[in-house]
């Protein structure tokens, strides 16, 4: 069992690196004050909304199997 939970556990994380690194920059740091924020207005791209939503996925999905690998190791 701990096995396949480590196994799945590694395959996530280093899916979680890969989208993570799909991902475009999100902000425009200072230069939004002067103006440059237009790009506020127009909201999400759809290929930004659904790579946010694997990353939470993933994201949840890997605590989840840290928590079970953190119990069944030292849960004894």
């Amino acid at each position: 069992m701990v096995t396949v939970v480590l196994i799945i556990h590694l395959v996530v994380a280093a899916a979680v690196v890969g989208i993570i690194v799909l991902q475009g920059p999100k902000g425009e740091g200072l230069g939004a004050i002067g103006g440059g924020g237009a790009r506020l207005f127009h909201g999400p791209k759809p290929r930004e909304t659904m790579l946010l939503r694997v990353t939470s996925t993933l994201a949840v999905l890997f605590g989840i199997t840290s928590l079970v690998l953190v119990l069944t190791r030292f849960g004894r």
